[in-house]
């Protein structure tokens, strides 16, 4: 799945969640907080290794980037 959708899907889980509308011990709401955990993880990893190819990229270039925490 590409990130933006990944975020899209996150904020989509994110907004159904916060309503409220879903008590905690649905079955439903703990799929979805499962799928959350996991979309997040797969973004975070896709940073990552964005981050790394970047810094590959502009190692030894001249080229000075300063990453924050992801």
């Amino acid at each position: 799945m590409k990130f933006d959708e990944n975020l899209a899907q996150l904020d989509e889980i994110l907004r159904r969640l916060e309503e409220g509308k879903l008590p905690l011990d649905d079955a439903l709401s703990l799929s979805m907080f499962e799928q959350g955990v996991a979309l997040i993880r797969e973004s975070r990893k896709f940073l990552n290794e964005t981050k790394q190819k970047v810094t590959l990229l502009t190692q030894g270039g001249g080229v000075d980037i300063e990453f924050g925490y992801f």
